[in-house]
């Protein structure tokens, strides 16, 4: 009980700072900006898409999208546009029972909260073995409680960020768009935006992992996020050679990464085998990094 209770103290102790340090402010202004903005494009290719599809009808075009959906489903537009978002055609059933600004708004999670998350865990242990201050706290608990508690942290602070960027997300599909039921699309942006969250965990250990290794800030920013974009270039390579006779070591490769469960987010249930997947990949990130952090001189 008392680790866990250490643990706490240190997670709550890495939220608190980052809020009085103002990276918490400035993570979530960050996220707020890019899912708004992302929300706002969205929103005008959909009017572009109803306009053309009014010209068509011969009917005139609303100044704000949201009022032609069922045209949009007769048409085939929004079910090809959902089955390219989601890579999974058996998917898009499912999908088009969800508001659509909830279901963009966890395809740009997906792009964007991985790097938010690994960049801003990537100083938390460093920052303060560069300055050995890291020295004190280890005095008063174990490197497994700091470490841990420190990752917890960075998982709540990366949740309050995606928060307020569903908020925003929220603000714009309502004043933006005409048809949407705000407590349905409020439930909508939070249940994708959950799913997001859980894809962000694992580069989270990640940043973590880099944080444990390294006692510079900056370089661990750069090697937590070189990693993440790495992550993505060897997903499409390993995608491309699946059906190649390296199928087998591609298939290995998916396993392992993040982005190798990504289908399970899109389907009822999938989505929390896929949750399982990436809180094991996170612990399995910081446990990495903890074999270096576990016999360094602090």
């Amino acid at each position: 009980m008392r680790s866990v209770l250490d643990t706490f103290l240190v997670a709550r102790f890495e939220l608190m700072r980052a809020m009085r340090t103002w990276r918490a402010v400035a993570l979530a202004t960050l996220y707020v900006i890019a899912l708004s903005g992302a929300t706002y494009i969205y929103v005008r290719i959909l009017w572009f898409i109803e306009a053309g599809l009014a010209e068509t009808l011969g009917v005139p075009a609303n100044d704000k999208p949201g009022a032609m959906m069922n045209e949009l489903m007769d048409n085939g537009d929004l079910t090809r546009m959902l089955q390219e978002m989601s890579g999974s055609p058996e998917a898009v059933e499912y999908l088009l029972t969800w508001p659509l600004l909830s279901i963009w708004g966890l395809w740009i999670g997906i792009l964007l909260l991985p790097f938010l998350a690994t960049s801003a865990a990537a100083e938390c242990i460093s920052i303060d073995m560069s300055t050995r201050a890291l020295r004190f706290e280890a005095l008063r608990t174990g490197r497994a409680e700091l470490v841990l508690g420190r990752f917890f942290g960075q998982v709540a602070l990366t949740g309050i960020a995606a928060s307020f960027g569903l908020v925003g997300a929220w603000v714009v599909g309502m004043t933006q768009m005409v048809g949407n039921d705000p407590i349905v699309l409020a439930y909508g942006l939070a249940a994708m935006g959950l799913r997001a969250w859980l894809f962000g965990l694992p580069f989270i250990g990640l940043g973590v992992a880099w944080s444990q290794w390294t006692a510079s800030p900056n370089w661990a920013r750069v090697l937590s996020v070189s990693f993440t974009a790495g992550s993505w270039i060897l997903f499409g390579l390993a995608t491309e050679f699946r059906d190649s006779s390296w199928g087998w070591l591609s298939d290995l490769v998916l396993q392992v990464l993040p982005q190798g469960w990504l289908n399970g987010l899109w389907h009822p249930t999938d989505w929390i085998i896929s949750g399982g997947v990436y809180i094991a990949l996170s612990l399995l990130a910081v446990g990495l990094g903890f074999i270096r952090f576990s016999r360094r001189d602090l």
